[in-house]
């Protein structure tokens, strides 16, 4: 192993370390935020343990991340994520607010959520095995991005989500399920991914904006595209299983692809040797509206 190397007498480093100079403090708060976003949230807290310099400034950080995986049990982590809202800067604005709460109950999420919601925050991550109603949303001017991982829908939750977040334009939604038949018609969302999800009670599609949508390995049978005149690319991925049911996906429900005739481009994966004639004149019939690759 090589000697260390020595700082050079007479240096600028050499003088500041000498002199007991803290030229990382000296920072501005955006950059020590910066800095900052790299570590976990109780790491983010602990910093207030530096120096004078240090002791307030998580609490104006433009994040917030209260992570399951961070804390050995659910009071600990329960106790942090009050603590952690209750003491923050109620004034400065939250771009990103990350929660994943593996062991949390669904009404303490629902407050966490909605305090970030209330304090502005422009994207919003929910992961965590939750039952949300649209008691959680509330209006925003300011929610742009939302993705959600794991939750199962209750209540009508995204009627908030399409007539009270006016600048919502990305939505993201895996391992999600719906209790009821459900409806997303934001005017503002361009951005629709949707990954191994079960929307078995039913899902419309009708967001006229909407610019970019993926469905991936769902059960599509249940999902319905219709009004989508602004779209320009869109991802289709079917579960191979489905195509050995009695009835064969694409011929029963075509309606997921209706309203994808605007496309420029419309790519499909799916067992094309299981699809029958039906479906395959009705995709002769799409690829005059768009470029389809298999």
């Amino acid at each position: 192993m090589s000697a260390p190397t020595s700082i050079p007498r007479g240096s600028k480093s050499e003088r500041g370390s000498r002199n007991g100079v803290d030229r990382l403090s000296s920072l501005s708060d955006d950059l020590l935020h910066l800095v900052m976003s790299f570590l976990p949230m109780p790491e983010v807290v602990r910093t207030s343990l530096l120096s004078p310099r240090w002791c307030n400034l998580w609490c104006s950080t433009p994040f917030i991340r209260i992570d399951s995986q961070d804390f050995v049990d659910k009071r600990k982590l329960e106790n942090f994520g009050d603590c952690l809202l209750l003491l923050r800067d109620c004034t400065t604005s939250l771009d990103e607010a990350r929660i994943s709460a593996q062991w949390v109950n669904d009404t303490k999420c629902s407050v966490w959520i909605r305090h970030a919601i209330m304090h502005k925050v422009r994207l919003l991550h929910i992961s965590g095995s939750l039952s949300l109603d649209r008691t959680v949303i509330f209006p925003s001017p300011h929610l742009k991005t939302i993705r959600l991982h794991s939750v199962m829908f209750k209540h009508g939750l995204f009627r908030p989500l399409n007539y009270d977040c006016p600048v919502l334009e990305h939505l993201e939604l895996e391992w999600c399920g719906f209790c009821d038949r459900e409806e997303i018609s934001s005017r503002s969302l361009k951005v629709l991914h949707i990954s191994d999800c079960q929307p078995t009670s039913g899902l419309l599609i009708c967001a006229r904006n909407l610019t970019h949508l993926s469905i991936l390995d769902t059960e599509i049978g249940g999902i319905v595209t219709r009004d989508l005149s602004c779209l320009v690319t869109a991802l289709i991925s079917l579960i191979p299983k489905y195509f050995h049911h009695k009835y064969a996906v694409l011929d029963h429900h075509v309606h997921l692809l209706d309203g994808l005739s605007h496309a420029t481009t419309l790519e499909l994966h799916a067992p094309l040797h299981e699809v029958r004639m039906g479906s395959f004149l009705f995709l002769t019939h799409m690829m005059k509206h768009a470029q389809c690759c298999y």
